[in-house]
């Protein structure tokens, strides 16, 4: 862990310096914001905090990136009825890491995170992806064992209601409970290499329920469409 010893600092204080100032409230939130508005409506949205919002999802069709850094559960909760407006079929959300890292109590992570489910309940498709680990030092302990307590949750919720969980901790985690430095270049933000085994764990459960056929075909369809004179 010798290369993340001098970010371990940088890493604990993230919560006060990335998160200075409400995220709802910061110009980044509400730039997004706008542009969730202005954006047509789509089958296929991720949706989540800077994990998703930092990638770009095209190997997976026609989508919305509904990802805003530094989101939690409460700020999306907040801005969830921009999503709804676009009649998505197909939702894939991760959120919680930042309510952890800012020291909201687990329960009251859950509390959110179930009116977030209740919301959602309509969609055809919901993905509920489990929670991803940060570095292991002995500042993020109680973290990470928050997120395997989250996930807990996240599983049963999934299952009680009919959604679908993609268990991505276990590819992603290190004996310590940890993310795996491999995959990450700060300790909480993935690389490419990261986004890659992101992107197959989520590939493989897609064909497995038959959603990836279901976009190429629509892919091939708007393909055969003549084109607007």
């Amino acid at each position: 862990m010798s290369k993340f010893l001098t970010l371990s600092i940088a890493i604990w204080l993230l919560p006060f310096w990335l998160h200075a100032k409400a995220p709802i409230s910061h110009p980044y939130y509400q730039q997004k914001l706008q542009k969730f508005k202005q954006m047509k409506k789509t089958e296929l949205i991720f949706l989540g905090d800077s994990l998703t919002d930092y990638h770009n999802w095209r190997d997976f069709g026609p989508h919305h990136n509904a990802g805003i850094a530094g989101d939690t559960t409460d700020g999306l909760l907040y801005r969830l009825q921009y999503t709804l407006d676009k009649k998505p079929k197909t939702i894939v959300l991760m959120i919680g890491i930042n309510d952890l890292l800012q020291g909201v109590p687990l329960q009251q992570v859950k509390e959110t995170y179930a009116m977030l489910l209740d919301s959602l309940e309509g969609i055809e498709w919901l993905i509920i992806l489990s929670t991803l680990p940060v570095t292991s030092i002995p500042q993020t302990v109680q973290i990470n064992e928050d997120v395997i307590a989250l996930n807990y949750f996240l599983k049963r919720s999934s299952k009680e209601r009919g959604f679908i969980y993609v268990n991505l901790y276990n590819s992603f985690s290190n004996a310590h409970g940890g993310l795996f430095e491999k995959y990450t270049v700060d300790g909480v933000h993935l690389n490419d290499e990261g986004y890659r085994l992101w992107e197959r764990l989520l590939k493989d459960r897609f064909e497995q329920i038959g959603i990836e056929n279901s976009i190429k075909q629509k892919q091939l369809d708007n393909d055969d469409q003549p084109a607007k004179q």
